[in-house]
């Protein structure tokens, strides 16, 4: 599964409640993707992504999160995964976002697909 690093880690504005939409615009997800592909897929031409939108959503642990359905320019079907709240990768910061793609090779559907990266994020939070 080709799967790009974590984006973000940026401080959102408030502690007291998750924010009611995805912290980054399609725009900033199309770009985050061109550049990734750019430094990580080195075997591969440049190429555009297009994000068709929003696919589940879910509200768990202090955290929120948007599941992003994209295409790639040879057909590829990936996920962006956008999450706002505690931080999954430093429990000990304030509320942040982040977002990260994967390439949806195993066909999963979209709930399945955030409820499993949930599953990873509970089980970072363990260690």
């Amino acid at each position: 599964m080709g799967s790009f690093p974590i984006h973000g880690e940026e401080e959102v504005e408030s502690l007291d409640r998750l924010p009611d939409r995805s912290p980054y615009s399609v725009e900033e997800i199309e770009q985050y993707l061109w550049e990734c592909h750019y430094h990580w897929k080195l075997d591969e031409k440049p190429m555009h992504y297009k994000v068709r939108g929003v696919v589940a959503e879910k509200t768990d642990n202090y955290r929120r999160f948007w599941l992003y359905q994209v295409s790639d320019e040879i057909g590829r079907e990936w996920y962006v995964v956008v999450g706002a709240g505690k931080s999954p990768f430093k429990p000990t910061m304030k509320m942040r976002a982040w977002m990260y793609g994967k390439e949806n090779d195993l066909g999963h559907a979209p709930d399945r697909f955030l409820r499993d990266e949930i599953d990873e994020q509970h089980a970072a939070d363990a260690r």
